[in-house]
């Protein structure tokens, strides 16, 4: 079946999605970059390729992610694996891998670093693609995500200084670390959540205590799994700052950094009292 761009046009237009979306299915089932299918003209489908772009497109226009649909998200500039049982990489997280840059200068430093609720592991690798001595044990609840994260690792080729452990946060961690970096889920379970996020596993998104009790986990326990001097990444939600400063913890905050709206989206703190 031949594809033209005009066809790809009204398709657009008929499913209310943008030609840009068209294009990233089309790339998906043909195997080709977005670049080539934009400066193309005509495609030729087979019934079966056609019949999943029908598809892709249906499950596109009743709210599903292209990310969920492609299964692959780029977060700091490397393509991630991603499925259903993982959240997706969000630009806003990559304050994290920032701010771990700027407290870690040395590139060649042996960090170990801890990456909490890993999901794809798009934070650790992240950093692990730009240190090259450093080490990350990824912690997932869900067996499938860590294996998400795992199989990144592998297709990044950071296998080797990659780790794996399933666990409830630190129920099952041992050792020290120069660096914990997490984002846990801090959404209030009652929150009216945007239709695309309801593809993400609920999981990675509510957490109890309205919203706060996977932060209340991860702070009453951090400094027992940091070196002297060494730093927790923490992303939070748009009003829970005020709440985490008044808490009574055994870290000190560091910074509190906005992202690119302007909302208070991450906290550093630092192991410095004993």
């Amino acid at each position: 079946m031949l594809l033209t761009k005009a066809s790809i046009t009204g398709l657009a237009k008929c499913h209310h999605l943008s030609e840009r979306e068209i294009l990233i299915l089309l790339g998906f089932i043909t195997d080709k970059d977005y670049t080539s299918l934009f400066f193309g003209d005509n495609f030729q489908l087979t019934e079966v390729e056609f019949q999943r772009l029908l598809e892709y497109i249906e499950r596109r226009t009743q709210g599903e992610p292209i990310s969920k649909i492609i299964q692959r998200k780029e977060f700091y500039g490397i393509t991630f694996k991603t499925c259903g049982d993982t959240l997706d990489p969000r630009p806003e997280t990559e304050l994290i891998v920032d701010l771990f840059m700027k407290y870690f200068s040395d590139k060649a430093g042996h960090y170990e670093i801890l990456d909490l609720g890993a999901g794809t592991g798009c934070i650790g690798l992240s950093i692990l693609k730009h240190y090259e001595a450093a080490r990350c044990l990824f912690v997932d609840i869900d067996t499938k995500a860590l294996n998400m994260a795992q199989y990144n690792a592998s297709a990044l080729s950071l296998d080797h200084r990659s780790s794996f452990q399933e666990s409830d946060w630190f129920t099952a961690i041992s050792g020290e670390y120069d660096a914990i970096v997490a984002n846990p889920p801090y959404i209030a379970a009652d929150y009216d959540l945007p239709r695309e996020v309801l593809f993400d596993p609920r999981i990675a998104l509510v957490a109890g205590g309205n919203g706060m009790a996977a932060h209340l986990a991860i702070l009453s326990n951090a400094h027992l799994f940091l070196k002297k001097n060494g730093r927790l990444f923490l992303e939070i939600g748009y009003d829970q700052r005020a709440k985490i400063e008044a808490l009574n913890n055994s870290l000190e905050i560091m910074e509190i950094a906005q992202d690119i709206n302007g909302i208070d989206r991450a906290l550093v703190f630092l192991r410095n009292l004993w």
